[in-house]
């Protein structure tokens, strides 16, 4: 990654823009007969079934959202620890029948329910699992050995050093067609949205159970994709996640090459699509070598943000004492919302929402307190608070009024028309200044301000059902986004949306669902 170049993410981001023409003039459509498999199976691999009577999160569900580590006491690392990470993050918590095809929900939402995010689990040794690379395979609950050995040094030397004090480290991967047979060229963003959506339940779940988990964007993508035996320019790796760092022996040193491994998995469809834009982008961001990845993550100084206050302005309420269920219950009861009720929140449940969506997120390249992502949003309704559009300003602690603005439309508009986003009580915008992400961070900085987005629009999901209301995420007419939202955000670019707002139906819990298939055996 050439220092400080980001001329390939804005054409990226200008190509894959959405507006009322590019959609009117998009001819493409959904070959369901070509639809990806919903899992990735390597059929030439031993499997390890993962326990299911693992630990439950069963903390405050806002407060281990917000980022609060409990000081619950855990014994030891292992295998049910690793199994509770895995099942609250990635798991099968729902099963639908269309047709007479099955399809699975999880624990995290995905654009398109398509979840086209793989987990890989790079062990130590820990109870009642050796050390070695590992897949997990969420529809049979289990993991695939990929490599037999501890490879937590090999990390390291991919510019991830915590790594190898942390008992396992969690790699989240793009299956890039899973998605792109959607959503084409723009899927390069969701890489990033659904893998942070994952990443805020791993951090909610590991710090109900008192495990530090810090999140990586910072490593030398060959080496990390080399390592899990990932398919070039068909899947790639996202992101990782050091789970307990210092809390395990330190790995020893590699002294070979990592050999390269014959994998034979299944094919994802018949046919795929290429999409060079996509893979032209994620090479022109990659880093190199140890000492760049370095380098990068210290590229993002404090920030000059000097937001000058607005009038109105409404200071957030405080934290209701005792808002939300365990987070054990949150995770299983939330879901997509597909109907809202044209019903007012409380101005007390969004202060909460935006308090556990807004806090400071363990990940590499933020210095304490910084953040690439800005809240905007239209309140529809809300009691306690006019309708119309406003920013968060997290040095004041208070949404401050941009506009007034009592056309429901409006918010269902910005979401490509969709009258579900109309309906929603409020409807976020998650934004940034991307201009000045990139220079900092180059075109890595795309990655990292999607990223962030999707963390942030994770949390606004767990933590809108913790208090007891729904949530839906949705894509939207970027330019519009932007000139609704100015002069204030005249030189912002939207990230993500969500709505948020009171269900329209009564949804039904998940649940641990029970084994799937039989393959999987204990070695």
């Amino acid at each position: 990654m050439a220092d400080k170049d980001f001329s390939s993410a804005l054409i990226y981001h200008e190509a894959t823009k959405h507006s009322e023409v590019s959609i009117g003039a998009s001819a493409h459509y959904l070959d369901w007969d070509d639809k990806p498999a919903q899992f990735k199976e390597y059929r030439n691999l031993p499997s390890i079934a993962l326990p299911r009577n693992f630990p439950l999160p069963k903390e405050n569900s806002i407060k281990a959202i917000a980022g609060e580590l409990q000081k619950t006491s855990i014994q030891q690392i292992d295998l049910g620890v690793l199994s509770e990470l895995l099942f609250f993050s990635a798991g099968l918590t729902r099963k639908v029948r269309f047709g007479k095809e099955l399809y699975y929900m999880r624990a995290a939402s995905a654009t398109g329910a398509l979840y086209p995010i793989e987990i890989y689990v790079i062990s130590g040794r820990i109870p009642g699992l050796e050390p070695g690379v590992y897949h997990f395979n969420p529809e049979q609950f289990s993991l695939a050995k990929l490599r037999d050995g501890d490879y937590r040094s090999a990390l390291d030397d991919a510019g991830s050093p915590d790594s190898q004090s942390a008992p396992f480290t969690l790699a989240f991967t793009s299956l890039a067609w899973r998605n792109a047979w959607k959503y084409e060229a723009r899927s390069y963003r969701h890489w990033f949205w659904d893998s942070g959506v994952i990443a805020a339940n791993l951090l909610a779940t590991s710090n109900s159970a008192g495990l530090a988990t810090t999140l990586e964007l910072g490593f030398v993508d060959s080496e990390v994709d080399t390592l899990l035996g990932l398919e070039a320019k068909k899947e790639a790796t996202v992101a990782l996640a050091v789970v307990g760092a210092d809390s395990a022996e330190k790995a020893p040193r590699m002294t070979q090459p990592i050999p390269s491994i014959a994998l034979d998995v299944n094919p994802p469809s018949k046919e795929e699509v290429d999409y060079p834009i996509i893979w032209e982008t994620n090479e022109a961001s990659a880093l190199k070598s140890k000492s760049e990845t370095e380098s990068w993550m210290t590229s993002l100084g404090p920030s000059k943000r000097n937001v000058p206050p607005i009038s109105p302005a409404f200071p957030l309420r405080d934290t209701e004492k005792d808002p939300s269920r365990p987070l054990d219950e949150v995770i299983l009861l939330r879901g997509s919302s597909r109907k809202f009720a044209r019903e007012p929140i409380s101005f007390d449940r969004l202060s909460t929402i935006i308090r556990a969506s807004a806090t400071n997120i363990p990940l590499d390249i933020l210095p304490n307190n910084e953040a690439l992502i800005d809240f905007y949003f239209i309140a529809n309704d809300v009691q306690g608070l006019p309708a119309g559009a406003y920013f968060y300003n997290v040095d004041k602690s208070s949404v401050e009024q941009l506009k007034l603005h009592r056309n429901r439309s409006m918010s269902g508009y910005l979401c490509l028309g969709q009258s579900l986003f109309s309906d929603a009580s409020v409807v976020f915008f998650l934004m940034t200044n991307l201009a000045s992400a990139l220079k900092s961070l180059g075109n890595r900085g795309y990655r990292a301000a999607q990223f962030e987005a999707g963390v942030r629009a994770g949390k606004i999901y767990l933590s809108s059902y913790a208090v007891g209301i729904g949530a839906s995420g949705s894509t939207f007419f970027d330019d519009a986004v932007t000139e609704f939202f100015s002069p204030h955000a005249k030189e912002k670019s939207p990230m993500i949306a969500l709505g948020v707002g009171v269900p329209g139906y009564k949804a039904r819990s998940g649940k641990v669902l029970p084994q799937i298939t039989m393959k999987a055996q204990t070695f």
